[in-house]
């Protein structure tokens, strides 16, 4: 057979930029993308096109050899899957796996619906999350083919992720409503009491201020008057019931010199940490920051 037959599946293995025609099938080995129903794993068959006599290209499906008119229907569902001789022959005489699938992810299709109890879950994420552990501890990824098994991998475990967080939703729920509702049947009557703070606030925090500083006075008078202060002068206090109301005093500081006070904290791990995270906001929106280099970094999404 003429290696031109072959060209446009070699190109297509070697990532080269070809144009296919969806009405011209082409010689060589790929697979089928197929999905059972919506939402459902995409699972690989096995298809082959070779050349045969008077030009006449022939094409199977796993083991099945299909018809012409089939086999250009199907092209341009295959056309842009190649897969190698090797590869192909594993899969559609050995009954082994793509190259890409990872031992412990399934992607054939007679698989059983996921068991989504809990323990059916925890049975399906324990030896997945285990194998990617132990890879996290490997070497870096050698070839194409182990950087699919990964991704696939990884794609597993997010599914199951994703369908572990909801059965958490869905058993938690009725303990958020329960919840809710406690919240709800409390909240209104904790907000009615709660106007002790505005007693303490507005009515007697004034009061206390007002009775310290007349006793302060009352000790400066004595003071002039050549009488000693009294060393046992009680604080003010207001209540005779429960926890007697007393003043507090705490400390804040009030910022004269916004340059100063910074420059004094300048090393501060806090206003580090603030300064980047408005440097990440400014470059990401596009602004120029002085004394700052914007840095591009990727991630597997």
């Amino acid at each position: 057979m003429a290696d031109w037959e072959w060209q446009y599946w070699h190109d297509r293995l070697q990532g080269k930029p070809v144009e296919m025609s969806p009405s011209h099938p082409q010689a060589g080995f790929y697979r089928e993308p197929r999905k059972e129903h919506y939402g459902a794993r995409r699972t690989f068959r096995p298809v082959a096109y070779w050349p045969g006599e008077n030009g006449q290209l022939h094409c199977r499906i796993g083991d099945e050899d299909v018809t012409p008119e089939r086999a250009l229907d199907l092209w341009t569902r295959v056309g842009q899957h190649p897969v190698t001789e090797q590869a192909y022959r594993d899969v559609a005489q050995n009954g082994k796996p793509w190259p890409d699938e990872h031992a412990l992810v399934g992607m054939g299709d007679n698989l059983p619906p996921d068991d989504e109890s809990y323990e059916g879950l925890r049975d399906a994420i324990e030896p997945l999350a285990e194998e990617a552990s132990k890879r996290l501890d490997g070497p870096p990824i050698a070839d194409q083919d182990e950087a699919d098994r990964i991704a696939n991998l990884a794609d597993r475990l997010a599914e199951l992720c994703k369908k572990a967080d909801e059965g958490r939703k869905e058993e938690r729920a009725p303990f958020d409503l329960e919840l809710k509702r406690i919240q709800i049947k409390w909240v209104a009557i904790i907000g009615l009491a709660e106007t002790y703070k505005n007693l303490k606030y507005k009515l007697l925090t004034p009061w206390l201020l007002r009775q310290q500083e007349a006793r302060r006075k009352e000790a400066e008078e004595a003071a002039a008057g050549g009488e000693p202060s009294p060393s046992d002068t009680p604080r003010p206090r207001a209540g005779t019931r429960g926890r007697a109301q007393t003043l507090k005093s705490t400390k804040k500081a009030r910022i004269d010199d916004y340059a100063v006070c910074l420059k004094f904290f300048e090393e501060s791990e806090d206003i580090k940490a603030c300064v980047q995270m408005l440097a990440n906001r400014a470059v990401r929106a596009g602004v120029t920051v002085p004394g700052a280099t914007v840095i591009e970094e990727s991630k597997a999404v």
